[in-house]
């Protein structure tokens, strides 16, 4: 063979092999890439997986996926076959958590819910109050509001640490010393986010006044009737630090700027019903020429109108709403009579294309008529509630999910992020959102809220006694006059869950 010849030969080789590595190279990137979006093969072929994050409370429970033994202690992650598995939860000295999740292919599906109970209660007395006449826990699980019967002065605590932090509050000073504060109704209508200011309202003989109460410096505090000569109807923190506020006064919506003390002109008017979700609004419009039909619709803050999601021909039906953004989500959901409907994407603009637009992602029958909604601080569940029936949407997965409480509930109380809670008759029912795992967790004589901390320490609950004091005067004329009265202690108290 001649140099040439063989030259050639050997330059075929090279390129052959580099041909058949880059193939391979090739070969094993897209097996991998497979393997890396949940890809296998198996007996139906190639099948692709779902990633599944496990997470509970306390942590380092015990994890059982379709019975065939334990896996990785919680926090973790695992890739499942796609469709329904058995995931059971447990720790030694905890009750156990259960149910059957649906696996998504290519998809990652979170477990964040899962909360198990001490099965031995280790319990202690915080704090006594008397005759309590207002006591809330703030949204964000971190403090709570307490109003004693007879004194002005509130008490606002934080219920995170292991000692607990109690401030005083003047109620002379946020509702003004022309007051008297110990008559009348207090309200709290919420929280804004940083947890610093409370939006409330006082009736007194049918007269709904409202306020914004700053906890850090009661005499900051607003008196908002007052302030910008105007009986409110309905008020809603539009921001963190609650520096503005939605506020509608006979059917028109304003907003209100409480850093400057100003109030904007009417931004829509026929508003017969709104929420909010920060600075955008979804609300209930009369027909401008026949106030017996209606219209739902979304507003943003600093647009020159509204956009209509829906004309209702229906008359006056009976229609709930409710709004929240879950990661970069964000969605509204309302119901029509039994009808609900729940969109999601990004609100629409005013004016703009129609790519700002929501895509319906349910939309069923329920078979019952809503008459509240409720909204988890995460965004991510949307609820609706009528009698003893519940509905849970969750936004993440678009499933939704049909239960039953024990007693006829007018409002959804969440105890942790994704627990609900109601009383029934002195039992403290919680169920996860979606109806399961329901457990009987304490018992209460009073009617009063209870609460699981942020940071998942402590349930926090009130236990109340009756004790009566008798007082005797020195007979006169041989008649005694005794008097006898009763006074209610709330005794706060607290369970260690970790």
């Amino acid at each position: 063979m001649d140099r040439k010849r063989k030259k050639q030969l050997q330059n075929a080789r090279v390129i052959m092999t580099n041909i058949f590595m880059g193939i391979s190279v090739i070969g094993i990137v897209f097996v991998l890439m497979l393997i890396a979006m949940g890809y296998n093969f198996g007996e139906n072929g190639l099948t692709q997986s779902g990633l599944i994050q496990i997470s509970s409370n306390p942590k380092g429970a015990n994890v059982v996926i379709d019975g065939e033994g334990q896996f990785s202690h919680t926090d973790f992650n695992k890739m499942l076959s796609a469709g329904e598995h058995r995931i059971k939860i447990s720790k030694t000295g905890y009750d156990t958590w259960e149910r059957t999740i649906n696996v998504d292919p290519g998809l990652l599906t979170r477990v964040e819910w899962a909360r198990l109970f001490p099965l031995k209660a280790d319990i202690s007395n915080v704090a006594n109050f008397s005759s309590i006449r207002l006591a809330e826990f703030s949204t964000d699980r971190k403090r709570l509001f307490v109003i004693e019967r007879d004194t002005p002065i509130a008490q606002y605590i934080d219920i995170q640490g292991e000692k607990i932090r109690s401030h005083k509050l003047s109620l002379n000073d946020a509702l003004g010393k022309d007051k008297n504060v110990l008559d009348g109704q207090i309200d709290i209508v919420s929280w804004n986010e940083t947890g610093n200011k409370l939006l409330a309202t006082w009736t007194l003989e049918q007269n709904t006044t409202w306020y914004l109460i700053d906890l850090d410096n009661a005499a900051k505090s607003i008196n908002l009737n007052k302030t910008y000569g105007i009986n409110f109807s309905s008020v809603r923190i539009s921001n963190d630090s609650a520096s503005k506020l939605w506020a509608l006064e006979n059917g028109n919506l304003h907003i209100i700027d409480t850093s400057n003390r100003t109030i904007s002109g009417i931004l829509i008017s026929n508003v017969e019903q709104f929420e909010n979700n920060k600075d955008v609004v979804s609300y209930v419009g009369l027909d401008a020429e026949d106030h017996n039909y209606r219209k739902i619709s979304i507003f943003k803050e600093g647009e020159k109108g509204s956009t209509h999601l829906l004309n209702l021909k229906e008359e006056k039906p009976t229609i709930t709403l409710s709004m929240g953004t879950y990661w970069n989500e964000s969605w509204v959901a309302y119901s029509i009579d039994s009808h609900i409907v729940v969109s999601s994407g990004t609100y629409p603009s005013f004016d703009k294309p129609s790519k700002d637009s929501l895509k319906e992602v349910v939309k069923r029958d329920l078979g019952y008529m809503p008459q509240y909604t409720g909204v988890n601080i995460l965004g991510r569940i949307a609820m609706f509630g009528g009698g003893n029936n519940n509905t849970a949407i969750d936004i993440e997965t678009r499933n939704n999910f049909d239960s039953t409480t024990d007693t006829e509930l007018s409002t959804i109380s969440w105890i942790d992020d994704y627990l609900t809670w109601e009383n029934n008759n002195g039992a403290i029912v919680v169920r996860d959102f979606d109806g399961n795992n329901r457990r009987e967790i304490i018992t209460v004589n009073n009617e009063m809220p209870v609460i699981i901390t942020e940071n998942n320490r402590w349930l926090y609950f009130f236990e109340t006694k009756t004790t009566e004091e008798t007082s005797s005067e020195k007979p006169a004329q041989n008649t005694t006059e005794n008097s006898s009265s009763s006074e209610t202690i709330y005794t706060l108290k607290r369970q260690k869950l970790e």
